[in-house]
């Protein structure tokens, strides 16, 4: 069986790449719509730079100038360049990005301890790891949701907490259920 961080890192390639690693070397824009949320993300966790600061310390130990960062982050340069510099350091951005998706477990893994809430291994704890690489963290909504329940946090329940308490969930419910689907695919083979 592979241990909770190769599952999570098979999660989120699935989630934020669709399964094909090759994008992570590439600029992308994770609203789709230039909507200044977000600047351009990479990586296989899919670093927001504008509201991820440990992107911009990764993309400056790539070599990137405060020039190209900040034009990253307000989406006012052509980014199609940089492909070549991102895979360049694709040694550097590998490091980052496992560090983050190693972030997100802890903090998954550390909010149900830290608030008494007991969470089920591995799928509670893939989902929320995942909701914490695509919202930052999971605040006190969640965490009231969660003791609610009474029972461990699956993630079938943090699929539904998405779903009813979140502006994204409202908004893109397919996507919610497309990121659990990937959960259970990587829990119960189909990768």
């Amino acid at each position: 069986m592979k241990t909770l961080n190769e599952m999570f890192y098979d999660v989120t390639l699935l989630n934020e790449l669709r399964g094909n690693a090759n994008v992570a070397l590439k600029f992308s824009d994770p609203d789709g719509v230039r909507s200044g949320k977000s600047g351009w993300s990479f990586a296989v966790c899919q670093f927001d730079t504008k509201n991820n600061s440990q992107a911009l310390v990764c993309l400056r130990e790539c070599g990137f100038t405060k020039v190209e960062i900040q034009g990253i982050v307000d989406q006012t340069i052509d980014v199609k360049p940089f492909a070549a510099r991102l895979r360049e350091h694709a040694d550097i951005i590998e490091r980052f990005s496992t560090e983050q998706l190693s972030y997100c477990l802890n903090k998954a893994l550390n909010f149900d301890l830290d608030f008494g809430i007991p969470v089920e291994s591995p799928g509670g704890i893939l989902a929320g790891a995942d909701y914490v690489n695509q919202y930052g963290s999971q605040g006190n909504g969640a965490k009231a949701y969660y003791k609610a329940l009474e029972r461990p946090v699956t993630a079938k329940d943090v699929l539904n907490f998405k779903l009813s308490n979140t502006k994204y969930g409202r908004e893109h419910p397919d996507d919610c259920r497309r990121r659990y689907n990937n959960i259970l695919k990587v829990i119960y083979g189909n990768t």
